[in-house]
């Protein structure tokens, strides 16, 4: 059996078996194109080397290999600037279809002595091309440096990173040589918000509910003895001096309204691309809606055929809604709509955007 040989792979850092007698394009994959300039300057090389061999002259000869070295050194100096590069993305907390976003990339240099010059790293991901790319005029050994760009979702849903191109044209321009480095990852990402007139103002009178519970609120519950761990503020002092003993206020919460976002998914033609689109705009104008209710302090919850998404207090990030609408896929299965909480103002996201006629409604 053939040895193996250890060495430290670019893209995972993890030690890897990989077997000396493979070649080299096994062991390290890299492309290589001409830019312009080089095209011509290698032209004007081959021209000159020519007539170097059919005229005999000495100065000819020196020039010719003067600029076969500098293609020579070329294609060494590229290739020590994309070794050893570990390259990791750092993608933000929050992404919304059809709005810019901001992704890190971060490029580590490895090695011991030698600086990579004049890098360029383009991410991939899957279906959605990107032509933005990040420079790095210089990574000095051990050390990392770090770069953004601007990258905008066309769609809701799971975006998959599967890779990145790392070029240079390191030092003379001549070529650019690049190479592959598989880096997945995956982003969800949150529907478009689609600003919408919103029945809200005459939501008050439906749906509120009156809170029992103990809690931090307005109205007085009952009174009671003070206890240890009672806040001061909330002494009746009046009553305490008329009792001869501390006596405090117990408040009752007050329960916010509740708001049910229903979306009717169900679609007899998948390839219906106009109730697709209508699809969309409901899901959109519904993340609207649930993000503008929050704020008002409603609580929200979204249900569709089959399914329900968790219900988000009043106040709290909307993003359990959102994730919900991220991932909500139209349905051929005719199914009931999932029950609202009680004591909530259901919403048809019917009225929010008008679909195609014609289809099932609850």
């Amino acid at each position: 059996m053939w040895p193996l040989r250890t060495r430290r792979t670019s893209d995972s850092l993890t030690q890897a078996h990989v077997p000396w007698y493979l070649p080299r394009d096994r062991r390290y994959r890299r492309h290589l194109k001409f830019t312009r300039e080089g095209r011509v300057f290698v032209l004007v090389t081959l021209g000159l080397g020519f007539g170097a061999v059919n005229t005999g002259t000495n100065l000819m000869y020196l020039v010719f290999g003067f600029m076969l070295s500098l293609i020579i050194l070329s294609g060494i100096l590229s290739e020590h600037a994309l070794r050893k590069l570990e390259i990791t993305r750092r993608l933000p907390a929050r992404a919304f279809a059809g709005e810019p976003m901001l992704i890190e990339v971060a490029v580590e240099n490895f090695k011991e002595r030698l600086v990579s010059y004049s890098v360029e790293v383009e991410d991939h991901a899957r279906d959605q091309p990107n032509e933005r790319r990040c420079y790095f005029l210089k990574i000095a050994p051990r050390s990392e440096q770090v770069a953004s760009y601007r990258r905008v979702p066309s769609r809701r849903g799971e975006l998959r990173f599967v890779a990145f191109r790392v070029a240079t044209r390191f030092p003379f321009a001549l070529f650019e040589k690049w190479r592959e480095l598989g880096a997945e990852d995956s982003l969800l990402v949150y529907p478009a918000r689609l600003p919408t007139e919103l029945p809200l103002m005459t939501m008050h009178d439906h749906g509120d509910h009156v809170g029992t519970a103990r809690g931090r609120g307005t109205e007085t519950r009952e009174l009671r003895e003070f206890r240890s761990h009672d806040e001061p503020r909330a002494v009746h002092w009046r009553r305490s001096a008329a009792l001869g003993r501390l006596v405090v206020r117990e408040f009752e919460r007050e329960a916010g309204h509740l708001l049910s976002i229903r979306i009717d998914n169900h679609c007899q033609d998948p390839n219906d691309a106009r109730w697709q689109a209508a699809f969309e705009e409901q899901i959109a104008r519904s993340a609207y809606l649930a993000e503008y209710a929050l704020g008002r302090g409603y609580a929200v919850e979204i249900c569709a055929r089959g399914e329900r998404s968790p219900n988000v207090a009043a106040h709290a990030p909307a993003d359990p809604a959102f994730r919900f609408l991220a991932l909500l896929q139209p349905s051929s299965e005719h199914r009931e709509f999932a029950q609202p909480s009680a004591g909530g103002r259901v919403l048809e996201a019917r009225a929010l955007g008008d679909p195609p006629r014609g289809r099932d409604a609850a």
